[in-house]
């Protein structure tokens, strides 16, 4: 036996110390094992969530290229669009001053309305003189006219004279000088001239008649034009006229919109292939955000927008740089899904649209 053994065996508090410094090491050896331990709970859970992290952003990404997959095979956009419609530009065809103005700005006009008038008075008088001219001209006509018939019967006379004369200069027993014969045949060839001659009057007198006709009827047509009228119903814009301005043919005085619209959108060359009519639209239309509409493609222009330019390019000439060509594709709306905006929807506006390709 040791020295602590027999300490143990004499005293017993020596045997409870022992007791104590015999189970002291064995709590620090199990305080110590759960200290090591512990650090690996949180490794494993790190490890877990960053698994996780990674599998959602897989997921997200999986399902987004899907999406994005899906939309570019179902789907063809474009925000080079924008609305278009009929705009008629109103001018004179002839000069004069405005002497009445009849429409405002946006007011709704019909077909044949009159929007304005020119001053007519010098018009009127020159109507007046046409009118007279053709007067003249009729009854010069007429008064030829009967010298045709005048010297007709003289011309008859005249043929009547020349038989008997002829028949009597071939006559034994008849007493007829050739001083006579020769003066009857003067007298029908005299008659005939005369005839002749005024026929031809005749003629220049009827052109006479057909030259004023047509001055009156040029005068008339003058004096219709100095009533501006609508060729269209629609909408008055840009109005630029007012009483007392002077106008000039061509002169642009103000324009009438109809209300049909319809899209124009410039799709790139590359997805041209894709679209035909009949394809279904939804269209978005920035002046309204929120708002929805449908439709559907009408018709592909016969030529990109380019081709339509002041200057069309010339590729033959010069450094060649390819660039995308906008082929313009016209879509027209629904009319159900507009008729709560008519006349809201205005040529000029930006719209946004999608044409689905694919069912």
């Amino acid at each position: 036996m040791n020295a602590t053994n027999i300490q143990a065996k004499t005293d017993p508090t020596a045997g409870a110390e022992l007791k104590v410094l015999t189970s002291a090491p064995l709590t620090e050896t199990r305080t110590n094992t759960t200290e090591t331990s512990s650090p690996l709970l949180p490794n494993r859970n790190q490890k877990i969530s960053y698994g996780l992290v990674i599998a959602a952003v897989l997921l997200t990404t999986g399902a987004a290229g899907f999406y994005w997959w899906n939309y570019t095979h179902t789907w063809v956009s474009t925000n080079n669009a924008f609305v278009a419609g009929h705009i008629h530009t109103v001018s004179t065809r002839i000069a004069g001053s405005v002497s009445e103005v009849l429409v405002s700005d946006n007011q709704q006009v019909e077909a044949g309305a009159v929007l304005a008038r020119l001053d007519a008075n010098d018009l009127k008088v020159l109507h007046e003189k046409s009118q007279a001219a053709l007067a003249q001209a009729d009854a010069q006509l007429a008064q030829i006219r009967a010298q045709v018939t005048r010297d007709e019967t003289v011309a008859s006379k005249a043929e009547s004279d020349f038989d008997r004369a002829n028949k009597l200069s071939h006559d034994t027993n008849a007493v007829l000088s050739r001083q006579e014969f020769e003066d009857a045949k003067a007298a029908l060839d005299v008659a005939r001239a005369s005839l002749n001659a005024t026929k031809a009057s005749v003629l220049a007198a009827e052109a006479q008649v057909k030259a004023a006709t047509a001055q009156l009827a040029d005068v008339e047509l003058q004096l219709s034009y100095t009533e501006i009228v609508a060729p269209a119903a629609g909408r008055v814009g840009r109005k630029n006229i007012e009483v007392g301005n002077r106008v000039q043919p061509g002169q642009s005085l103000l324009a009438v919109v109809q209300p049909d619209v319809w899209i124009t959108a410039n799709f790139k060359e590359t997805e041209i292939a894709r679209l035909k009519a009949g394809q279904s639209v939804k269209v978005t239309v920035d002046g309204f955000p929120g708002q929805h509409f449908s439709g559907r493609v009408e018709s592909v222009s016969p030529a990109s927008g380019a081709q339509f330019a002041l200057l069309p390019p010339d590729n033959a000439t010069g450094n060649f740089t390819k660039i995308v060509q906008r082929v313009p594709v016209k879509i027209v709306f629904d009319a159900a899904s507009i008729r709560d905006f008519s006349g809201r929807i205005v040529p000029g506006m930006s719209v946004n649209v999608k044409v689905r390709i694919r069912s």
